[in-house]
């Protein structure tokens, strides 16, 4: 079976979710996994937050400089920063309403 090598960050629009939160570690290409989000999240039990818990830790983690990524269920990126410069997507627009936070 042939191995592929993602070399790009994917990117999409989708707004509906669910979507996944990566915190990464300070100057570091790596995170300690991510955290399901949604407006109203459906298995809270299992460490599923809300869009406006995400908002905050997000918030958080760029005022600290590092970079958090946000992706969709097919694992494309909907929201990038590296500390207070959002890189995705541009112009941030209302990034945060639109999701539901």
């Amino acid at each position: 079976m042939p191995e592929h090598i993602l070399t790009e960050l994917q990117y999409s629009t989708d707004r509906k979710g669910p979507f996944k939160l990566y915190i990464f570690e300070p100057n570091s290409p790596y995170h300690r996994g991510g955290v399901w989000f949604m407006r109203v999240p459906q298995y809270p039990d299992e460490g599923e937050i809300s869009c406006t818990e995400a908002m905050v830790r997000t918030l958080e983690a760029a005022a600290a400089g590092r970079e958090v990524r946000i992706c969709d269920g097919g694992d494309m990126l909907v929201y990038h920063c590296k500390g207070a410069e959002v890189l995705y997507p541009k112009p941030i627009g209302d990034f945060w309403k639109e999701i539901g936070a």
